[in-house]
């Protein structure tokens, strides 16, 4: 029953995929009207499909009886925690992983004397695969990173379209030019013109993480100890990710982010490609869909830019239907309290409302404040991004994969060689294969050289 319903849910992500094509555009055809309705009917029976399997799992797990021998636990104490949040599966997994020693058996026997027969975590392991203490949640309690991963990181939660990937690459063709139309006399030949197509290769990023999780801690089967594991681990893998999805250039293996394909645009229309440096004179971007602020900024400099930043998507023909802000807490602070000469608050009943010019935005300390200018006068320069979010993707290819190891060393952030044995300590290494990319590069305009900070700070 268990991959029944993994199988339905991805029968249906794959159907809302498609539905959701067709509901963003603005018009429908008649076929195209007949199609959306057939593709909104898939997806409602998939997801009845879903809710009566999810029901027959359930009776079928309330009527289960242990074997002799089996320890249980009450259902009060699962329904308390580990079902209603079932992302602590996580935690608890690793812990016992941790405790196993990387061994899937040994894990599962400790789950058996920690949790009880019954409980989530001791489930999760039962129905895992592992070699060499390796690992991966299965599919029901897997989803569950995602949404984690969507919570601490800024782009996935901004809603882009994310993407299966199994084989490691995906190509996904594209058109680079349109076919032309003329008028022409009676008698004159009507002239031949065609579509130009090109296409954007994905391929994996490996983003790995290395834990250090005290002993003392992984020996207690506790939900608070379990949600401390899993978090710190979730927050290391998604504000990595972060940095590459919104200012990563593509290079030494990692995703280009939203500022790498802002200068793509800018190199396929001609214009000056940026550089920005946080320990010397910086090269700034001249056209394309950049924006350069007044690094001496009024507030009247500041709505112009903002408003330029939006000019630029409209003038290179981006879609307006989904266009999310990015920008750093300082920015906002400042847009949050910035008044006129009437001592009116400009933009913070909007902001409020959770909106900057009509627009969602996200606000991110993964976006630097310490860019130089141009002649490293100014040392305290940022972004702000303008994406279009249904043109951005992010394919994943796996999306969690754990090992422990109990042994071992480690180097820390101050460059010191640990010994894990030595300090009573599991290594949890965590492993994630992605790529991140735009339909096209110009669906995210960049406000540069951005120096917006409250006046006390």
């Amino acid at each position: 029953m268990h991959f029944k319903i993994a199988d339905l849910r991805k029968q249906r992500s794959a159907a809302f995929d498609a539905f959701n094509l067709l509901a963003q555009k603005e018009n429908l055809t008649e076929p195209e009207l007949v199609d959306f309705t057939g593709k909104e009917a898939t997806v409602r029976s998939l997801d009845d499909q879903i809710t009566r399997a999810k029901a027959a799992q359930e009776l079928a797990a309330s009527t289960a009886q242990p074997v002799a021998g089996q320890p249980t636990v009450s259902a009060s104490v699962e329904k308390d925690h580990y079902v209603r949040e079932k992302s602590l599966v996580l935690g608890g997994v690793v812990k016992m992983l941790g405790a196993g020693g990387g061994s899937i058996y040994n894990a599962r026997t400790a789950a058996h004397e920690a949790y009880g027969e019954s409980h989530p975590v001791t489930r999760a392991l039962a129905a895992t695969t592992g070699t060499s203490g390796g690992f991966a949640v299965p599919e029901d309690y897997m989803a569950e990173i995602i949404p984690l991963l969507r919570a601490a990181a800024v782009v996935r939660s901004a809603g882009p379209r994310v993407i299966p990937m199994p084989r490691g690459t995906m190509r996904l063709p594209g058109q680079s030019s349109a076919a032309s139309a003329t008028y022409g006399s009676e008698i004159q030949k009507i002239p031949t013109s065609q579509q130009g197509f090109n296409q954007i290769v994905a391929s994996y990023k490996k983003l790995t993480a290395l834990v250090p999780v005290s002993n003392d801690m992984m020996r207690y089967a506790d939900p608070a100890i379990d949600a401390f594991v899993r978090d710190d681990l979730v927050k290391i893998v998604a504000l990595r990710e972060d940095i590459a999805f919104l200012t990563g250039d593509g290079t030494q293996d990692t995703p280009k982010g939203f500022l790498g394909f802002a200068n793509d645009y800018v190199r396929a229309t001609a214009g000056t490609i940026g550089n920005w440096s946080t320990s010397g004179n910086s090269v700034y971007a001249v056209g394309g869909t950049f924006i350069t602020s007044n690094m001496v900024y009024t507030l009247a400099t500041v709505a112009n830019e903002l408003g330029g930043a939006i000019n630029r998507l409209d003038v290179a023909l981006v879609p307006d239907n989904r266009r999310v802000w990015f920008m750093h807490p300082r920015t906002f602070n400042y847009l949050n309290n910035v008044q006129n000469s009437l001592a009116i608050y400009v933009f913070r009943d909007e902001l409020s409302r959770g909106t900057l010019l009509g627009y969602p935005f996200k606000k991110t300390a993964q976006l630097p404040i310490n860019i130089y200018d141009s002649s490293s006068t100014n040392q305290d320069l940022s972004f702000v991004f303008l994406a279009e979010m249904t043109e951005a993707m992010v394919l994943d290819s796996m999306q969690l994969e754990l090992a422990v190891s109990k042994e071992g060393t480690y180097i820390d952030g101050g460059g010191n060689t640990i010994s894990v044995f030595q300090n009573d300590q599991t290594l949890i290494r965590a492993i994630a294969e992605h790529d991140f990319q735009l339909r096209h590069a110009a669906a995210v305009a960049v406000i540069q050289n951005v120096r917006w900070a409250p006046a006390i700070s």
